[in-house]
């Protein structure tokens, strides 16, 4: 692709350039490629320019003024905006092949993106994924880096895809840094919205509109599927509805389009209309149950029938780091899940509390690069459900070991209750509580999910799952 063809204003002598491919890291360029220079958290690609010049950057897309550089400089008001409107013509607009689905919220964007793709597959459809635990293309799982991939790799599988229908998990960084422009999409969900991420966005308000910018990026025909469980749910759908845009709610009211409650069976009601259907969820939680009402509304919009949808949610087999259940040979049962923010963490423990007969011990830290004012929140929610609690590392970020140890000391005796263990290897934190619990004991790993460990531990481990089948199998074979 010609210079000149991309949406930058390319100087004349340099319109005819060929450009084979756009990079971001100047440490990936090479001859004959286009360089864009990103202010980010950690470095600035600006200061990276010359570096992807010598590697053979035919030109360079920047914000500063008088680049000095031997080969054409474009300049740019703002260099994530420009990279989402290149890496978008670059691959084609590839997002107009698909019918595209954004899921965002706080909480529940991972269960319900996949809850959707298996109601699509097990309808017959083929469904790419792009999410935090992992990305399908093609039916090929391939690792994520972020819950929202950056708009050069997001646009690129999105050009390789060959799936007639897109679920990706939207994040407010993503939307924020601009890594979902020139996507339009088909559908768009909202699952809810609690405190996270104010280190970012200041405020809850700021967070809110930084969310509802997704819903501005539906087609003329797309539809909104709203998550009314919640006050921000709530102002949302209303606020969409006076903008003209077509919306379906979830939640618990009979103004809802879909309409859940809970039977004492354990199964969930849904009612549609003047339809009533019984689904028997296999995760357990309300929160769950709001994600499944989520997905069936969504799929419900495209067409899927009803009992194909409930059959389909019947059969769904999880989500690695979701409520992921392990079993010890001496009874004893582990639990890991990606809980992370005070309400997420909440709606957890709640319903392991209910569950559990015996004591729960829990395993979790806390993130030095996030949201500091949520730690005491977190803790004290802990307190309130957990028997023992293993304060641990989670990851360090801009916080030294010591300083994170303080942290942890201090909100211990805040808001610990006296149940506090601070044990700084999170391998080691999940072995104590595996020596101390019993037959009928949980142990509830929180805050990570699947994702690797940035630090080494005691035992050979890179994440909570693999700490955890280590442990097992180090059990039994000591039998």
């Amino acid at each position: 692709m010609k210079l000149k063809e991309l949406p930058v204003p390319a100087p004349a002598p340099a319109e005819n350039l060929k450009v084979r491919r756009i990079h971001f890291h100047s440490k990936k360029v090479k001859p004959g490629d286009l360089f864009v220079a990103i202010r980010g958290n950690e470095a600035d690609g600006h200061d990276f320019m010359t570096d992807a010049v010598q590697r053979g950057a035919i030109a360079v897309v920047g914000e500063r003024e008088n680049s000095g550089l031997p080969v054409p400089y474009i300049r740019v008001s703002d260099s994530r905006k420009a990279l989402a409107r290149m890496a978008a013509c670059f691959y084609g607009f590839p997002s107009e092949g698909h019918t595209m689905i954004g899921v965002t919220g706080t909480n529940g964007k991972t269960t319900t993106s996949h809850m959707i793709q298996h109601i699509l597959h097990h309808s017959g459809k083929r469904c790419s994924l792009i999410g935090t635990v992992h990305h399908q293309i093609n039916g090929i799982e391939i690792p994520a880096a972020n819950t929202t991939p950056d708009a050069l790799f997001l646009q690129k599988q999105l050009a390789e895809s060959q799936d007639t229908y897109v679920v990706m998990e939207v994040s407010s960084h993503g939307i924020n840094q601009h890594r979902t422009d020139e996507i339009a999409f088909d559908r768009a969900i909202f699952t809810n919205l609690s405190q996270e991420h104010l280190d970012y966005h200041g405020t809850m308000e700021a967070y809110f509109q930084v969310k509802k910018k997704l819903f501005a990026q539906l087609r003329s025909s797309g539809q909104a599927v709203i998550c009314t469980f919640s006050p921000w749910g709530r102002r949302l759908a209303t606020e969409l509805t006076a903008a003209g845009i077509s919306v379906t709610t979830v939640g618990e009211t009979p103004d809802d389009t879909i309409r859940i409650q809970p039977i004492e069976t354990g199964g969930i009601t849904i009612r549609e209309g003047s339809s009533v259907h019984t689904l028997s969820l296999p995760l357990p939680g309300a929160y769950n149950a709001r994600n499944a009402a989520a997905a069936y509304g969504t799929v419900r919009t495209l067409g899927i029938p009803a009992t194909g949808a409930l059959r389909a949610l019947e059969s769904f087999p999880g989500v690695p780091g979701r409520f992921e259940v392990f079993h010890d040979p001496g009874g004893t049962r582990f639990v890991i899940d990606y809980a992370h923010t005070p309400d997420g963490l909440a709606q957890f423990l709640k319903t392991l509390r209910s569950r559990a007969k015996g004591r729960i011990f829990h395993v979790f830290g806390f993130r030095g690069d996030r949201d500091p004012c949520k730690r005491g929140e977190l803790l004290a929610i802990s307190s309130r459900f957990s028997d023992r609690i293993h304060l641990t590392r989670d990851k360090y970020g801009k916080m030294s070991p010591q300083e994170m140890k303080k942290e942890m000391e201090r909100l211990a005796k805040t808001w610990g209750k006296g149940k506090v263990t601070i044990i700084e290897d999170r391998s080691l934190a999940i072995e104590k509580a595996l020596e101390a619990a019993g037959p009928e004991d949980w142990i509830a790993i929180t805050g990570k999910g699947p994702e690797p460990y940035d630090q080494p531990c005691t035992f050979p481990v890179q994440s909570d799952p693999e700490a955890v089948r280590w442990l097992l199998k180090r059990e039994q074979e000591k039998v």
